[in-house]
């Protein structure tokens, strides 16, 4: 009885599993954002009202339209450089590291190098007027950003760790994180909506890390491998992204792949037709719509958003 019991249970579960896994869909290849623009460099792109692509690149601020990849309009930023970008559809941050030379020594040798030793943070409102400059304390650099409410998060992979920052009067509001194993320069994290939780792509470790707002860790998976569910390369992954259903989606630098996974980690779908994003080791910059559409940004030859979109039927 106990045998045909526990057989009756595995098929049951296999076949949730199987009824999950179809209700996930399969992602294909979209349309490309500001292939035609010319641009040097993504440096950041981030998802507002609207689902308004937004891309921070070669000193201004574009947005695309979703449906027809066109660029709607345009506002100068005053930075060559952007590190980091984020948007509530209301206030738009730009955020880019301030550096300093300094005298290091490396494998024995000494060396002048620049040294990341604060954060400058415009802001812009959703029309493209500045606002007055937000003073992030003791932040020293910023990989990624995000608002969320009245918050501001700033990934400091110098600090290794994401700040908070009220987005008003930029005055601190805690950390998540301790002593994230940061690698390359590149720290990409996320918030999820539906609860709150900081989700860090803690490369060095080849983990996903799930913090609770309290900065407590709530949960995490990854190891470094070869298998399909595994993170490769020298460290990875480098960002993530929260879909609508719940699963996330990860990004490795190089080689490039992304994955779409389950909140546990599961493996659900390897983005086909992914051509290198980047070269060699540097961040990749994503975002995800409220249709499930996935951004990423392509700082290799050329320089252009892609999509990724449910497929449909």
């Amino acid at each position: 009885m106990k045998k045909t019991w526990l057989f009756a249970f595995a098929v049951l579960t296999a076949s949730l599993h199987a009824l999950s896994a179809a209700e996930t869909p399969a992602y294909v290849p979209g349309i490309s954002f500001a292939k035609e623009e010319g641009l040097r460099n993504i440096c950041a792109i981030a998802i507002s009202k609207g689902d308004s692509l937004l891309v921070a690149a070669d000193g201004r601020v574009r947005f695309f339209d979703p449906e027809s990849g066109q660029c709607t309009r345009s506002f100068a930023t005053g930075l060559k450089r952007a590190d980091a970008l984020a948007t509530d559809g209301e206030v738009i941050c730009l955020l880019q590291a301030q550096q300093e030379q300094k005298a290091v020594e490396i494998n024995g040798r000494k060396m002048n190098q620049p040294i990341p030793v604060s954060v400058v943070c415009k802001r812009f409102t959703w029309d493209g007027q500045p606002m007055e400059d937000l003073n992030l304390k003791d932040a020293q650099s910023a990989s990624a950003a995000d608002i969320v409410g009245d918050k501001l998060y700033v990934a400091d992979r110098a600090a290794r760790m994401v700040r908070i920052y009220d987005l008003k009067t930029g005055t601190p509001a805690g950390t998540v994180g301790k002593n994230l194993r940061v690698c390359c320069g590149i720290l990409g994290f996320t918030v999820d909506r539906t609860n709150g939780d900081l989700l860090v792509a803690n490369l060095g470790a080849f983990k996903l890390q799930r913090y609770a707002a309290d900065s407590s860790l709530k949960s995490e998976f990854g190891k470094r491998g070869s298998a399909d569910g595994d993170f490769h390369g020298c460290c990875n992954p480098v960002n993530v992204g929260v879909l609508s259903g719940g699963n996330l989606v990860l990004v490795e630098k190089d080689p490039s792949r992304v994955l779409i996974c389950r909140p546990n980690g599961q493996l659900v779908q390897v983005l086909s037709g992914l051509q290198e994003l980047v070269e060699g080791c540097n961040r990749v910059s994503m975002a995800v719509d409220s249709k499930g559409r996935i951004y990423l940004g392509v700082n290799s030859k050329t320089h252009f958003v892609v999509q990724y979109v449910p497929k449909a039927g």
